[in-house]
């Protein structure tokens, strides 16, 4: 199943992070908590905590530069990362790794755990628009997409395990079907994907002619419906999984009042 969540040509950008002094962890940020009224949460708020759940969760090597911008006002700021340490910082960097746009009130939405940054930027298509608005620009490490993967995932989560909330109010419409991402991680031509679907009655996931080069597996979690595998309509329900060869058909709809709820997986070369 294709989904692709990195559809802005990388940019070739003279220049690096610059140096400076070890940036050192802010003292004065309060604790994490969501007891503050979100329309009184401020960008740069979100930004701190975000950021200082982050350097939890990296080593003393990451090093990077993301600028983020609200799309409904003038305010930008960039984050430094440097050291196990972080600023935050009016106005853009101007060599970034990544940039992000969004509303105050989807990064509030983010920030709550309602939504999670891949959520936010699944799409089937590059037409299809999306409340959060990435740009890829220089890697981080080695790997731009993987380098932009690890830092949406981690980020923008101020858990310390990364939950993912499932559910049909924390998805959106992707390929036909409710969908929340899991997990990705790619490493040059090879990738790793899961996301969690929901298909309620008359919805459709993928059409025919939707196919992959990489295998994969959909675990039913609950409910009754149909599938099509290859050339082979079958009826699928609770407690199975199917296999999906790579370059064949994989279309499942639902007919019951129950929703359709489903793992997938993918994995190998092009995932």
């Amino acid at each position: 199943m294709r989904y692709y969540l990195f559809l802005i040509l990388i940019y070739s950008v003279l220049g690096c992070v610059p140096e400076s002094n070890d940036l050192e962890k802010p003292k004065n940020i309060e604790p994490l908590e969501n007891s503050i009224d979100p329309q009184d949460r401020a960008l740069k708020f979100l930004l701190d905590r975000w950021a200082l759940a982050f350097i939890e969760k990296i080593d003393s090597n990451y090093q990077a530069s993301i600028n983020f911008q609200l799309s409904d006002s003038t305010n930008q700021y960039h984050v430094n990362i440097q050291h196990q340490g972080f600023e935050v910082l009016p106005g853009f960097h101007p060599f970034p790794n990544f940039t992000f746009e969004s509303t105050l009130e989807h990064f509030n939405k983010i920030y709550q755990g309602e939504m999670t940054a891949l959520t936010s930027m699944g799409q089937a298509s590059s037409a299809d628009p999306i409340p959060l608005v990435p740009n890829l620009l220089k890697p981080v490490k080695d790997n731009l997409v993987n380098d932009f993967l690890f830092f949406s995932q981690r980020f923008f989560n101020s858990t310390p395990y990364d939950l993912v909330k499932l559910g049909e109010t924390h998805s959106r419409i992707v390929h036909g079907g409710h969908a929340i991402p899991i997990f990705y991680q790619k490493s040059d031509d090879i990738g790793v994907r899961s996301a969690w679907y929901q298909i309620n009655k008359g919805e459709q996931v993928n059409e025919i002619g939707d196919t992959n080069p990489f295998p994969q597996y959909f675990i039913i979690n609950s409910g009754n419906g149909f599938a099509k595998i290859g050339s082979d309509t079958i009826s699928i329900q609770a407690n199975q999984a199917y296999f999906i060869p790579p370059n064949s058909d994989h279309v499942f709809w639902n007919e019951k009042e129950d929703p359709l709820i489903m793992i997938f997986l993918a994995w190998g070369k092009g995932a």
